[in-house]
């Protein structure tokens, strides 16, 4: 097995999780400054951003604040980032 392996894991792993938290990102930027509740860029954005809120959402209670729930997902994907970062330093080859 190539040593590079499994940096380059963590390295494509971090990317992911930096793009996961540039798309929640977006999604409370949108939150917050759409007004109208029946927006459609409001719509775009909780549509992008569903993939990675609805695991969140099992753990909260039914009905919870989008913004609360976007909050937390971006909590996520920080630790995520700092995780992943961290491990790639480690597994650094060289």
């Amino acid at each position: 097995m190539d040593a590079e392996l499994p940096y380059k894991i963590f390295k494509l792993l971090w990317f992911v999780a930096y793009m996961v938290f540039i798309y929640v990102a977006f999604g409370l930027v949108v939150e917050r400054f759409s007004t109208k509740p029946d927006s459609q860029l409001k719509a775009f954005a909780r549509i992008v951003c569903s993939p990675i809120t609805r695991p969140v959402a099992r753990y909260l209670a039914p009905g919870a604040d989008q913004r609360r729930l976007l909050w937390i997902s971006l909590g996520i994907a920080a630790v995520l980032l700092v995780a992943f970062r961290i491990a790639e330093g480690a597994l650094r080859p060289g």
